[in-house]
């Protein structure tokens, strides 16, 4: 007989660990799962989701989701996630400088 849980779409297995773990121990989980994404706009999302959810009981906890999984990021060599996706993404130019192709920006 199959568990309630494995019934459920992996939206409300989400919704269900927001709930019942803080967002300290979601961000170290999730930091600790970040290689086994191949790719990491998928993870990104994940993470923003996640965050959206905890925003919706309590802004702070989104806060503190956020700071403490580009925390953990960071302590693991990874980049931080992007947390806001424009529309919109466009490439750097080909005669632009390494510096603004690498980053986007100007130095």
């Amino acid at each position: 007989m199959p568990r309630i849980y494995d019934s459920m779409p992996a939206t409300q297995h989400l919704a269900i660990a927001v709930c019942f773990k803080a967002p300290t121990q979601l961000a170290l989980a999730f930091a600790a799962q970040v290689g086994q994404f191949y790719d990491r706009t998928e993870f990104d999302a994940l993470a923003r989701r996640t965050s959206d959810l905890y925003a919706i009981q309590n802004p702070e906890d989104a806060n503190l989701f956020r700071t403490r999984l580009d925390r953990r990021l960071y302590d693991r060599y990874h980049t931080p996630v992007t947390w806001h996706v424009s529309a919109q993404v466009s490439t750097p130019s080909t005669d632009a400088s390494p510096d603004v192709a690498a980053s986007g920006r100007a130095a």
